[in-house]
């Protein structure tokens, strides 16, 4: 554990989620509570110490769900699409007081909740943007009948703070654009600026003519502003992250810096083939760095005196900063980068990497384990710890106290949708590692409040709230952060 309280869960809270007190259930405490037994088993299913006490995987259980009207739920827009449902949503919620915002991606839209309950069942949005009504579902770029504004598979929308001016940006990925409201929507509102096109009616990627420049985008996958007024923009399928150090305020604006490229020309070579490029290359007199490549790669080494490396990315998915942080997942390097302030030059190497001991390193198949990942998507912090949605493992892993200690190759403290850094079975709640044979939890196909599949955003706050984008159960979970457990006590006493 990471030296929080742990709480075990109540008989009330088990009950309250369907589950049989009698049988393991996907969780038996929410922190590795009660005592442990030497005989149980590490290959899933109940077991009995020498007392017959019946043993339960110790999985954190959520105690909080949107999307879902139970915790044994999982399908695409459940009884019809409405308020209340989600079709495969892929980046975090996002806050603003008593306001919330998610991504609803296949649904095309985003909803607004006046409140997000962090515990218990939620009920239906309060407000859809980017649809005419909560069960029209058909994917757009411009304004139709009814909406100002429509989605073609937006992956996460997030809220940030400037100065005391809120705004909410929206990754619009199939578009190929992100989109910026200057004060936050409460209903379905026109977006003020956009990055990636020159309208509101264009949508394709790296416009114009297939081109990667400054201001082309090519699915992008998240896009935040951090309390500085730097807006950070994963752009998926060029590689790279740019960032504006400004909000932008005109349609189309060009990105100041960019980070996972490498491309340099000479100055003196023809201005139509530079016209992509800044003045000058601090780090390299006498060329120009140029937003003109989108190459998928891992670190290159630089032959210096000083062994480093030109920074590189492969499909990267997610970013999450505080104003002076900045974390990004390099997805399919399956690695997080991380830098101790928001780079404010030309592909910067960051300062550590979380999921591989030293840049440069690509394992294709990617890892588990403690140090392992393996197609990690979302990430973010609650200002102390780093939670990193693992989606291949079918995980979130904690790294505790990581913004003060950043170290590559750091270990996972705690992790959630598993009992240990071991299993990675999606929906495994008797943690044997056969999809769909829970032997232990006949109800269910597996789907409980502790298990995962796909697990894509993450969203984390100081006062012991982490939210899950459970994707493929079509759902977003709610944990205390304290229930994270350490896979020290795999199997516990089934409560009560």
């Amino acid at each position: 554990m990471n030296g929080r309280l742990v709480k075990p869960v109540s008989a009330v809270l088990l009950l309250n989620l369907g589950f049989s007190l009698g049988a393991c259930s996907g969780g038996g405490s929410s922190g590795g509570g009660g005592s442990s037994s030497s005989s149980s088993s590490s290959s899933g299913g109940s077991s009995s110490s020498s007392g017959g006490v019946a043993m339960c995987p110790n999985i954190p259980l959520a105690n909080g769900l949107i999307g879902q009207t139970s915790y044994t739920l999982g399908a695409a827009n459940t009884n019809g699409p409405s308020a209340s449902t989600l079709n495969a949503p892929q980046g975090a919620l996002s806050q603003d007081g008593a306001t919330w915002y998610l991504a609803d991606t296949l649904n095309n839209r985003i909803l607004g909740y006046s409140a997000a309950a962090s515990t218990g069942i939620a009920g239906a949005a309060g407000f859809v943007i980017g649809q005419p009504n909560a069960q029209s579902t058909a994917g757009g770029t411009g304004p139709v009948s009814g909406s100002p504004i429509s989605f073609s598979n937006p992956q996460k929308a997030s809220v940030g703070t400037v100065g005391g001016t809120s705004y909410l940006v929206v990754a619009d990925s199939g578009n190929n654009r992100v989109l910026i409201w200057n004060k936050l929507p409460t209903a379905n509102t026109a977006p003020d600026v956009v990055l990636g096109q020159p309208d509101f009616t264009s949508g394709d990627a790296n416009h114009p003519n297939a081109t990667v420049s400054a201001s082309s985008l090519s699915h992008p996958t998240a896009a935040v502003i951090g309390s500085k007024g730097q807006l950070i923009v994963v752009d998926n399928l060029n590689s790279r992250v740019l960032i504006w150090n400004a909000v932008p305020t005109v349609n189309g604006t060009p990105a100041d810096i960019e980070l996972g490229q490498n491309a340099l020309a000479s100055l003196s070579s023809d201005p139509e083939q530079t016209a992509n490029c800044t003045s000058n290359n601090p780090a390299s007199p006498g060329t120009s760095w140029c937003f003109t490549t989108n190459i998928q790669s891992i670190d290159q080494p630089i032959i210096t005196s000083t062994p480093t490396y030109n920074l590189a990315m492969r499909l990267p998915s997610d970013v999450w900063t505080d104003g002076a942080h900045l974390l990004v997942s390099d997805t399919y390097n399956n690695r997080v980068l991380f830098w101790s302030s928001v780079p404010n030059s030309m592909n910067l190497l960051a300062a550590a990497v979380i999921g591989a001991n030293q840049f440069g390193t690509y394992t294709p198949a990617g890892g588990s384990g403690t140090t392992g990942m393996s197609a990690p998507f979302g990430v973010a912090s609650d200002g102390r710890d780093v939670f990193v949605g693992d989606s291949n493992n079918n995980r979130v892993l904690e790294f505790a106290n990581y913004l003060s200690a950043p170290a590559s190759g750091a270990s996972a403290s705690d992790v959630f949708g598993q009992s240990d850094f071991t299993h990675n079975t999606a929906d495994d709640p008797d943690q044997n590692a056969l999809i769909g044979d829970q032997r232990t939890n006949p109800a269910t196909d597996g789907i409980t409040a502790g298990t995962m599949d796909h697990p894509t955003g993450v969203f984390a706050t100081s006062s012991n709230d982490l939210f899950v984008t459970d994707s493929n159960n079509n759902r977003v979970l709610h944990f205390a952060i304290s229930s994270g457990v350490d896979g020290t006590e795999n199997y516990i006493p089934c409560s009560p």
